[in-house]
């Protein structure tokens, strides 16, 4: 008789919990809301090669990008993890070296896409968010 007691009382416990409001609020999310990517009206040209090397490197195709990311179309196979420099011209910015990391390959015969996460430090943080502005007003070289 005791053990069926026991069993009820836990059981409305139970029943009563669902009733009740949580005493704690849900943890809020600590990651920055992700940015969409801007997706260019012409594809711009960049050359990758590893880290310090000046030459050698192959062709990719910039298609969007925002402050933290970089999608291109390439028709050498990129591998992920892997560390690269782009180098590029960007209207109203200049010349720049980017340092970034191969996050996602999509293969396809027709031409292998790529998305870049761009390694920041001050200076291309600054560069991405000039160069992001002028792309949304409008307003590049």
């Amino acid at each position: 008789m005791n053990a069926r007691l026991g069993i009820l009382q836990k059981f409305q416990a139970w029943m009563m919990a669902l009733g009740s409001k949580p005493t704690e609020p849900p943890p809020v999310p600590t990651q920055p809301q992700e940015q969409p990517l801007f997706k260019l009206s012409r594809l711009m040209v960049a050359i990758a090669c590893p880290p310090g090397r000046r030459g050698g490197g192959l062709q990719v195709m910039v298609d969007a990008l925002n402050e933290e990311q970089i999608t291109c179309k390439s028709r050498e196979l990129l591998k992920e993890g892997e560390k690269l420099e782009l180098a590029m011209l960007m209207q109203g910015v200049g010349h720049v070296r980017i340092p970034v990391r191969v996050e996602w390959v999509l293969l396809s015969s027709f031409g292998h896409s790529a998305g870049l996460q761009i390694e920041h430090d001050d200076q291309t943080r600054e560069i991405m968010t000039t160069y992001v502005n002028l792309l949304q007003n409008n307003s590049r070289g």
